[in-house]
């Protein structure tokens, strides 16, 4: 009875610490939350077509490797930094993916490699940062030149296509699972894992204690260093897994398949919440973000506006959200107008 009582106790304890984040969650980003509540809302009225089940999985698959992308650029903004080498890490995993499939060197061997060279990539970033003092826009830009040229070399220019039967490739690219396409439970798993690091483990408040401050966490005993090069490799690792899904969905491994995949990201994890100046934010709230934009760019889709025009209007809603989620934000712009 007593070891009941004990199992019984210990699952009440984990199901109020589930109900508690989950509570402090909705606190956190209810600004984002409301905003999903109105983009439910609008198709309802102006394009009923949009809650479809064949378009809602249309629009969880566009939204899965942006969110893959983004769980490991909230990483790197959470210290402050930036990664704009994400877009050019896809393109390049995914060709090398493509071309070790075609090589028939196995399925598995083929997504070990390509996720190791995004690793490696996000390392040297990392060390960049780190050892060699540079300015992560200015390590990361310069890593996604090399990546983007290492990429054409490789192709030549032309994308590589491969024929497999492998299930691996189907689930990951166009398939399903338990009702969900493949894509999605990449980005679930990825995100939940996230979440759980950021969260539970003493790696993720290291993270949020370098955004607080680089030189107080460095005196408080974290090693610096080390965690932002595991930062970046977590970032690097990300967009390898985004590339491997796009070259499964494509069945094609193309050398600029990154394409805006690094302004959606950071735009994603900006929207859910998390601080440009680090030590705010989580992957929950990146997750939110992710929907909102997938759901924005298929409105604007159905509603028939031009791809121009969706450009224009997708910034708006940047500059709007950002606006509303940023903490002291509203203060700041009360005071600069008094200040007139």
């Amino acid at each position: 009875m007593t070891g009941l009582s004990e199992t019984s106790r210990v699952g009440d304890e984990a199901s109020e610490s589930i109900g508690s984040a989950l509570m402090q969650a909705a606190r956190d980003h209810k600004v984002i939350l409301v905003l999903l509540v109105i983009m439910l809302v609008i198709p309802a009225i102006w394009a009923p077509e949009f809650f479809s089940v064949q378009n809602l999985i249309n629009v969880a698959r566009q939204a899965a490797i942006t969110g893959v992308v983004a769980v490991g650029m909230t990483f790197v903004i959470l210290t402050s930094g930036i990664d704009l080498s994400v877009g050019s890490i896809l393109a390049l995993c995914g060709l090398i993916f493509a071309l070790l499939i075609k090589a028939d060197v196995g399925i598995p061997i083929a997504i070990i490699v390509a996720m190791g060279l995004g690793v490696l990539v996000g390392i040297i970033n990392g060390i960049g940062v780190t050892f060699l003092a540079i300015q992560p826009f200015i390590m990361t830009l310069a890593t996604m030149a090399i990546a983007s040229g290492v990429g054409l070399l490789i192709s030549n220019g032309t994308p590589i296509a491969f024929d497999t039967t492998s299930g691996i490739v189907a689930l990951l690219g166009n398939g399903n699972a338990a009702g969900l396409p493949g894509p999605v439970i990449v980005f679930i798993l990825v995100a939940l894992a996230g979440a759980f690091v950021l969260r539970y483990l003493p790696f993720g408040r290291f993270v949020y204690g370098i955004g607080g401050g680089l030189e107080a966490a460095r005196l408080s005993g974290v090693r610096t260093a080390r965690v932002l090069i595991m930062v970046y490799s977590i970032s690097g690792l990300c967009a390898s897994i985004a590339g491997i899904i796009t070259t499964c969905r494509l069945f094609v491994g193309h050398p600029t398949a990154g394409g805006f995949i690094m302004l959606d990201s950071i735009a994603a994890v900006v929207i859910g919440g998390t601080s440009l100046m680090g030590g705010r934010g989580g992957v929950i709230g990146t997750v939110a973000g992710v929907v909102l934009l997938a759901m924005v760019a298929n409105l604007l889709n159905l509603l028939g506006v031009s791809p121009f025009n969706q450009q224009v209007a997708k910034g708006a809603i940047i500059i709007l959200a950002v606006l509303f989620t940023a903490q002291g934000m509203r203060e700041r712009l009360i005071e600069q107008w008094n200040a007139l």
